[in-house]
């Protein structure tokens, strides 16, 4: 039996450890039920000796956001008496969480029977605190990265494409990725910049989006900038915003000091309630990507547009604005190449404004200019379909018919003819003299196999209709033995 004067210092010891301990101190029974606290677990927790007496420390500290793993492993260490080290998340008297290091030794007697068990707690809350803004760091930063790694790949394709389709199909994919979380539409100007046309979509939205949208229906688009909508205490959603439950972004398209277009950018299903969440600081970091994006897109559809217009320069008539003779000649070949295999027809319509020097001389160039002009637009109009109206140089025209047999393009040029000499000119106040046309028709395979050959034998029957008496359009007869002849439609 121990001397009393060895029991003494041994509590004196022990209450001095219990009052001057950081850490905070637990003593349960065999059964987990709490029968001592120290003074650093009141501090830490608000709980006194009183408050947890007869309960056990886990049902009173743990909480919602407690890792149920992690209770279940000292549920298991408890029940095999054996001793556990883990961290934990705990609340204290007012709610608030906190971390801590959890020791929990079991105690036996002299006699080896399980009595108590002892827990040591540290809080480690900063500590955590530090790790987990750590560890938010390096997923922002991994982010940044990828996000980096898909902007410079987007932009590689973006300015690889060659037209605005290829451009578009280049958008969808890009935003899609890069914004997985939203839906999104890109609008450009019309001609006549008094509406936006949709131009590419991507995402599920809960409501359709417009085909067309009014550019003042759009807050972005009036102040020149960026507009988010879902951030701030005072704010209006954009007509063309639908669904005004979701925050959203409008970025307008701006490209060489002008607006061209206008992305937008909606969030489904971010909380907009609270105006400080994290899907409202999401929605910052958005904001800064969403606008290098609509960067590259600015810069990408300037660059189209102005590839376009070189393209056309090189393959368009400056006058009347139809094709020219060189993409006449790429195209064609095209056409018979593809037709090859199949035999299947192509046709080219050759036409020419009759007396169209006369006209000159009499009236001057500038008459002659609006005549061309005139001409080439009725073109425009007459073969819009599946035709391509081209210039090849001064008053000749010849129109390239893929797919179309002798009769069809025959059928189709004799209604021009109609519809030019019907046509009035106006000159100034004046209205020039009756306008006419001559043509001649041929078909690939039987008028010849290559474009040159085409063009020749459309020419040849050209020259018949003018030498008919011009305003006709020629094409050849149903075959006789074995010569060819002609006929001719004309009126007037």
């Amino acid at each position: 039996m121990r001397d009393h004067t060895e029991i003494e210092p041994s509590r004196h010891y022990a209450d001095l450890i219990s009052r001057f301990c950081a850490d905070s101190i637990v003593i349960t029974d065999g059964d987990g039920l709490t029968e001592w606290v120290n003074e650093a677990f009141t501090q830490m927790t608000g709980f006194t000796v009183d408050d947890m007496a007869g309960k056990k420390p886990g049902v009173v500290l743990q909480g919602p956001e407690t890792d149920r793993d992690t209770v279940v492993a000292i549920s298991k260490a408890l029940q095999k008496r054996q001793p556990i080290q883990t961290e934990i998340l705990n609340y204290d008297k007012q709610g608030v969480p906190y971390w801590i290091e959890l020791r929990i030794n079991p105690v036996f007697d002299d006699a080896g029977r399980h009595t108590h068990f002892i827990s040591a707690e540290r809080d480690v809350t900063e500590r955590k605190r530090l790790e987990k803004l750590n560890e938010d760091r390096i997923i922002s930063d991994r982010m940044r990265q990828e996000e980096r790694a898909l902007l410079s790949q987007t932009s590689e394709w973006l300015y690889s494409a060659k037209s605005l389709d290829e451009l578009l199909r280049v958008v969808q994919t890009a935003m899609h990725t890069i914004f997985p979380e939203t839906s999104g539409q890109l609008y450009v100007y019309s001609n006549s910049r008094d509406t936006l046309d949709l131009m590419a979509s991507w995402g599920e939205s809960s409501t359709p989006c417009d085909a067309h949208m009014d550019a003042d229906s759009c807050w972005g688009l009036r102040r020149g900038r960026v507009y988010a909508y879902g951030i701030r205490a005072i704010e209006f959603p954009c007509d063309h915003h639908k669904d005004h439950n979701s925050p959203s972004l409008c970025l307008p398209i701006i490209a060489h000091g002008e607006t061209i277009g206008l992305m937008v950018l909606e969030f489904p299903g971010s909380d907009q309630s609270n105006k400080h969440n994290i899907q409202t600081e999401l929605l910052r970091q958005r904001q800064d990507l969403a606008l290098l994006c609509a960067e590259q897109i600015s810069l990408a559809i300037a660059n189209v547009k102005l590839r376009q217009e070189l393209q056309d320069q090189s393959t368009r008539d400056p006058l009347t604005s139809l094709w020219n003779r060189r993409w006449l000649l790429d195209s064609a070949l095209r056409e018979i190449n593809r037709a090859r295999p199949n035999n299947a027809p192509v046709s080219l319509i050759s036409l020419d404004v009759d007396h169209f020097k006369k006209f000159n001389d009499h009236h001057g160039h500038d008459a002659g200019d609006i005549v061309l002009r005139e001409v080439g637009e009725l073109m425009t109009q007459h073969f819009a379909d599946r035709f391509y109206p081209c210039r090849i140089g001064g008053e000749e025209f010849v129109v390239l018919c893929p797919d179309a047999t002798l009769e069809e393009a025959a059928q189709a040029a004799e209604k021009f003819r109609e519809a030019v000499a019907r046509h009035q000119v106006s000159y100034g106040r004046a209205i020039l003299p009756r306008i006419t046309v001559s043509g001649g028709v041929a078909t690939f395979p039987a008028d010849g196999k290559d474009v040159i050959s085409l063009l020749r034998a459309a020419d040849e029957r050209l020259y018949e209709a003018k030498a008919a008496g011009r305003n006709a359009i020629v094409r050849p007869k149903p075959r006789a033995g074995k010569r060819k002849q002609h006929k001719a439609t004309r009126s007037g």
